[in-house]
């Protein structure tokens, strides 16, 4: 009947969007196989169930615009306005699906609302956009291909409703029944609740959530939500007895060292010789262990750099859905090392290649309480420029040498690397005539060459030998090479060493590491004796865990296997992979509840500082 074909229409429009969205969902697949188990048909299947959703949200205009009985829908201009609206609501979350479909392999998740958080930070997206569209032409074709099949949908009926009561009635009844797949598609069925990203999986099994899921989707389930819920798992003394951030070592400060933290960008582990039996990239970086204390089990506590910085320097991970930077608690009041050790005459610094604004790092260093910022600005030429993320590495370094020979001691200064950073670029005058193919390992192998001039004309210097270096990465690249760390646990697998210039402090530790480890280390071996809060525990000690947090899937990492956490379920593993379970340990269970239950009340009390 004449009636129906609105809401036919609208069905059709919404039926290629899904050919669009699946074809993505193929695409998203067999780019990132390897982050994938066990994949089943009937995956992609339940996939359809969010694609449906995600449409259904995002062409209520659309619905409501052809839908509602009127016969101005058959006006020219209405019918232009209605396609417009169509066309510049739905081709850019074809976009934004599409670009997971790389970026993925660097987080390990769909992208929620902080994807637009991280694109406000700096002029990032500016310089680096035009050169991704280069860098990943596949993806880029996809995307210009299904845009031009979506604008060939352009047709919209001409049918008028006569003033007659049975037009009128199967019109008004054409709107009802569409309504109702309206109001069931954006739901995701007839269950109690509208389906959720945690939902993804619940159907057909859930280590392929972000197979199931699109972007779209997490993106439109992540806006304007409270991150956090307040946890009652213990009472307070029981807390107190199982974990506490609350730190206060008992040693006093005997002699001041000087400490460089170092971080090197997307540093797996995997591109170190020195942890592979020599096989890496890493050659000054490998010499440089056997006079360091190296740690054989360490762990990113996230996937973005945004995620390091607060680990690394306040011992604050991510156990949230979005960046600590970029979250609702970024205005807390909280310690960090440069904090603290400015209390005790440390003169602190941060150094960063990149524009000031940059990820966020020159309002977080600010708030951190380093004293001084040098970024690209403050380094003043545009010739050793990269073209996307900021100055080259090794030029910076030396830039970063020099402003330390300015520094009163002692001095606390962190440095971040950006070379090994995509879309991977090399100085012209660095790069080999006969090998321009520029890739991860080839930024890794400039990076360490980097930090051997650093260290080269570092030692020359009086305050060489009284200085603390760490060394670690910001988290692993997206790319893999080995198989052992090609699975969910390797992906957080990096490197980190302690060096002391006049290399009293080397050896072997198997403790179970992470990167908010390193802020109450560094504290530890110079002495600090005053109260401070640190969600970590000092990698010298018996304690041994690693935590993260991605999507709503917690992971605890200890020498009984790997506790995962999801919904109030427990599983444990022995393997990397995932695919060995094994029985869930209590006192496991227990200090995971403590993690959490103390880590949310405090972000959400304001309280990740000891005000004692």
């Amino acid at each position: 009947m004449k009636s129906a074909v609105y809401l036919s229409t609208y069905f059709k429009r919404i039926f290629y969007l899904l050919i669009i969205y699946s074809s993505s969902r193929l695409f998203f697949y067999w780019n990132n196989m390897i982050s994938f188990n066990n994949v089943h048909p009937l995956n992609f299947l339940e996939g359809l169930r969010f694609d449906i959703s995600a449409l259904v949200y995002i062409n209520i205009p659309l619905f409501l615009l052809i839908l509602i009985p009127h016969n101005f829908r058959t006006n020219k201009h209405y019918k232009r306005c209605a396609n417009i609206i169509f066309y510049g609501l739905n081709i850019p979350f074809i976009m934004l699906n599409n670009v997971d479909i790389e970026y993925f392999k660097f987080t390990q998740k769909r992208s929620t609302t902080d994807f637009f958080d991280l694109l406000q930070l700096g002029k990032d997206a500016q310089n680096i956009i035009p050169q991704y569209i280069l860098d990943y032409w596949p993806i880029t074709l996809l995307t210009l291909i299904q845009v031009w099949l979506l604008l060939k949908i352009k047709k919209l009926p001409n049918f008028r409703i006569t003033a007659k009561l049975i037009p009128i009635l199967l019109s008004l009844l054409m709107f009802v029944l569409g309504s109702s797949f309206v109001i069931l598609g954006a739901r995701g069925g007839t269950q109690l609740k509208p389906i959720n990203a945690i939902n993804a999986g619940e159907l057909f099994g859930s280590e392929n959530s972000s197979l199931i899921l699109n972007t779209p989707f997490c993106i439109l389930h992540s806006y304007d939500k409270q991150q956090l819920i307040v946890h009652n798992y213990l009472n307070e003394q029981e807390l107190k007895n199982t974990y506490s951030p609350i730190h206060h070592n008992k040693q006093a400060i005997t002699e001041k060292y000087n400490i460089i933290i170092l971080i090197m960008e997307s540093y797996s582990k995997e591109f170190v010789g020195g942890y592979n039996q020599g096989e890496g990239y890493t050659p000054f970086l490998d010499s440089l262990m056997q006079f360091s204390l190296v740690f054989d089990r360490a762990f990113a506590n996230g996937l973005k750099s945004i995620e390091a910085l607060p680990a690394i320097t306040a011992s604050i991970p991510t156990l949230m859905n979005n960046p600590f930077i970029t979250s609702t608690y970024a205005q807390n009041k909280f310690e960090s090392l440069a904090t603290l050790l400015n209390n005790e005459q440390y003169s602190t610094s941060f150094f960063h290649g990149g524009l000031r604004g940059t990820m966020g790092f020159y309002s977080y260093s600010r708030k951190a309480g380093f004293n001084r910022y040098y970024g690209m600005e403050e380094y003043n030429n545009d010739a050793d420029f990269d073209g996307s993320w900021g100055i080259y590495d090794a030029p910076f370094f030396r830039f970063f040498n020099a402003k330390l020979n300015t520094e009163q001691q002692p001095f606390f200064s962190t440095f971040f690397s950006l070379s090994s950073h995509p879309p991977y670029r090399l100085p012209n005058h660095y790069v080999q005539e006969d090998n321009k193919d520029v890739g991860i390992r080839e930024t890794i192998k400039y990076t360490d060459y980097a930090m051997r001039t650093f260290f080269d004309e570092a030692q020359k210097q009086e305050w060489f030998k009284n200085t603390i270096f760490v060394i670690t990465a910001d988290h692993t690249s997206g790319v893999n090479f080995f198989r052992k760390y090609k699975n969910k646990i390797g992906r957080y697998s990096i490197p980190l060493i302690i060096f002391k210039g006049d290399s009293s402090l080397q050896g072997i530790n198997n403790n179970i590491v992470q990167q908010i480890d390193i802020m109450p280390t560094i504290l530890e071996i110079i002495g600090y004796n005053k109260p401070y809060l640190a969600f970590g525990k000092s990698m010298l000690g018996s304690e041994q865990w690693a935590i993260s947090k991605l999507y709503n899937q917690y992971r605890l990492i200890t020498p009984n296997g790997i506790l995962t956490n999801k919904s109030e379920e427990y599983t444990a593993f022995q393997d990397w992979n995932f695919t060995k379970k094994t029985a869930v340990k209590e006192k496991d269970i227990l200090l995971l509840k403590a993690i959490k239950q103390d880590y949310n009340y405090r972000m959400i009390t304001n309280n990740i500082a000891d005000e004692d």
